[in-house]
């Protein structure tokens, strides 16, 4: 009934006919369908440099919007393990243009978990839920909802997931918007984990953007393991289209415990 009642209110929500996002470069990560377990708590920073920003747009050109090149994003979160199927965590946002200091971007909500439990059916299936509210932007308040579908083939996994996007506090009237993260990795040993990622924003549903003004991101990664709790994950993007920066860095660690027992051990799957 708990699972039920989720979907209905996302489904309702996500009916509504009002502005959409463009992709979410503080939320470059691509979820599993399973959680870490309750009474776990994690710390992290992510953060994305692009290297080599694209061509300003006319909006950017103007300097209605900020110029991509030289952008540094970065977020720290707070995530908590409730239960041993739902996470919940806090994340604030910051960012530096090019040359200037560091400026608060917003901050985001969200709570995450699985379905069933793991290897139970063919597919892991879970959810996931985000209210992000904007220093500056179209929109005052942003809600996104994930599907997440995963699975193992040996010691190769497959993450999949899609997001449906959609501001509720704008004067603006569009509709909801569509992105994705999927990513495919291979578990090479306990502490290495080779992997890529594809990160892509699509548009508005009902009007999707021309597929040269799309962004479309692949990324090489390597999740690793540098001591008991403490992970990272480090690797470049490359865009795939106009609108895409050709080059973004990312970096992203992460340190889990729990308050009676200290330091975490290292996952069977990423957790960035």
């Amino acid at each position: 009934m708990r699972t039920t009642f989720i979907f209905v209110t996302v489904a309702g929500l996500l009916s509504a006919a009002v502005p959409a996002c463009a992709l979410n470069f503080f939320e470059l990560e691509v979820y599993p369908a399973t959680t870490e377990g309750q009474g776990l708590h994690e710390v992290e920073n992510l953060t994305t440099f692009v290297a080599q920003g694209r061509r300003p747009n006319e909006e950017e050109a103007e300097g209605e919007e900020p110029r991509r090149h030289r952008l540094l994003r970065t977020t720290v979160e707070y995530n908590y393990g409730l239960t041993d199927k739902i996470d919940v965590a806090a994340y604030t946002d910051l960012e530096r243009l090019n040359g200037d200091e560091l400026e608060y971007a917003g901050s985001r909500v969200r709570a995450r978990g699985g379905l069933f439990e793991k290897g139970r059916f063919p597919l892991d299936l879970g959810w996931y839920i985000e209210a992000e509210m904007p220093h500056r932007g179209e929109s005052d308040l942003e809600l996104e909802f994930r599907p997440i579908v995963s699975r193992d083939f040996g010691r190769f996994s497959i993450d999949l997931n899609p997001s449906f996007e959609l501001p509720t506090v704008s004067e603006e009237r569009r509709t909801l918007a569509f992105n994705y993260g999927a990513r495919v990795y291979y578990r090479l040993s306990p502490n290495f984990v080779p992997g890529i990622e594809f990160f892509g924003d699509v548009g508005q549903i009902r009007r999707p953007e021309a597929s040269r003004e799309q962004e479309h991101y692949v990324f090489p990664v390597l999740y690793g393991l540098l001591a008991r709790g403490l992970k990272f994950v480090v690797g470049p993007g490359f865009g795939l289209t106009r609108a895409s920066d050709p080059v973004i860095l990312r970096v992203g660690i992460e340190y889990e415990f729990t308050v009676s027992g200290g330091g975490g051990g290292g996952p069977t799957r990423p957790t960035y």
